[in-house]
């Protein structure tokens, strides 16, 4: 793992208003100060613009690094699909999701950016089985899921799929843009690839959790230096309305539990018994969220502006 060439920085200007940092510094409040608990890169602060309303880490690692912290794939991005009964219930629900999520019944092409270990691009390739599903992310190799799976997805790195000019029906950004240096950036680009009736679906983790609040530093949404921005569904809205697209913005639960007590104990988070108790504990979660009005993810789904229709 090449940890050790991953370069900070601080930033410098406003991702949302494209001027100088310095012009928001007095509508900085400092959420957090944690540590990183996968790999022990060090402490991290977490800052909330009330102005932006949007939430970022600092330091924050360089784009020419950034892809070192990704490289070994031994992070909760790139989990290994070990067919376990929590992995059965994963598949289970992530099938039901993607047809819920469907933008209507002729998907032709599917395209799952920055897939991680490409559990919903096979997914995907099961729920619409007469289209095309196109997986994506930096690395060359893709992830042993998809190793066997070639006849039911094509695999391009980042290079070789700005290379082809695929449109896409059904576009999934999950948990990607809070990675992204430039989210408004990364949007128009995938609008450029989304065709006039299509969706892009993004979901990102909710900085006003309640969850958040209550587990603090063992909350799994903050995951320092990786999350660079944290979103609030203010600022997702605003960054979605720069990139040209119109959105139905949504709020839904992801089981963080076990993560937090993956944290707490220092337990691996793939251990059974973690894993489980994190299921029990899921009613938890939900019921903190209830409580508190929130919820531990947002959501949105975009179209391209003026085709937004009723439901």
């Amino acid at each position: 793992m090449h940890l050790n060439t991953i370069k900070y920085q601080n930033r410098t200007n406003c991702e949302l208003r494209q001027e100088p940092f310095e012009n928001c510094s007095s509508h900085w409040r400092k959420v957090i100060r944690l540590k990183d608990c996968e790999t022990n890169l060090g402490e991290f602060d977490v800052y909330f613009c009330q102005r932006c309303k949007l939430g970022f880490t600092e330091p924050y690692p360089t784009e020419e690094t950034c892809g070192n912290l990704y490289e070994a794939k031994e992070t909760s991005d790139f989990d290994i699909i070990r067919h376990s009964p929590i992995d059965y219930i994963k598949d289970f629900l992530s099938y039901r999701q993607l047809i819920c999520l469907a933008p209507h019944n002729h998907i032709r092409a599917v395209l799952d950016y920055a897939t991680g270990n490409g559990r919903f691009a096979v997914l995907a390739a099961k729920a619409f089985n007469n289209a095309r599903v196109d997986a994506v992310d930096y690395q060359t190799a893709p992830p042993p899921l998809l190793q066997g799976q070639v006849s039911a997805v094509n695999y391009y790195s980042l290079t070789a799929f700005a290379e082809q000019h695929q449109q896409y029906d059904f576009i999934m950004l999950r948990h990607v843009l809070e990675h992204t240096h430039h989210p408004v950036q990364l949007l128009k680009y995938l609008a450029g690839r989304l065709a006039p009736d299509g969706v892009i679906y993004i979901e990102v983790p909710n900085l006003n959790s309640g969850c958040a609040k209550i587990f603090g530093k063992y909350w799994k949404g903050y995951y320092v230096p990786r999350h660079i921005f944290h979103y609030t569904v203010d600022s997702l809205a605003e960054i979605i309305q720069q990139a040209g697209l119109e959105a139905e913005i949504g709020r839904n639960e992801m089981p963080l539990t076990g993560n937090t007590i993956s944290i707490l104990t220092g337990i691996d988070k793939t251990n059974v018994f973690v894993q489980f108790c994190g299921i029990l504990l899921y009613p938890l979660q939900l019921a903190i969220e209830a409580i508190c009005r929130s919820s531990t993810c947002i959501n949105a789904r975009c179209r391209h502006t003026n085709t937004i229709t009723e439901p």
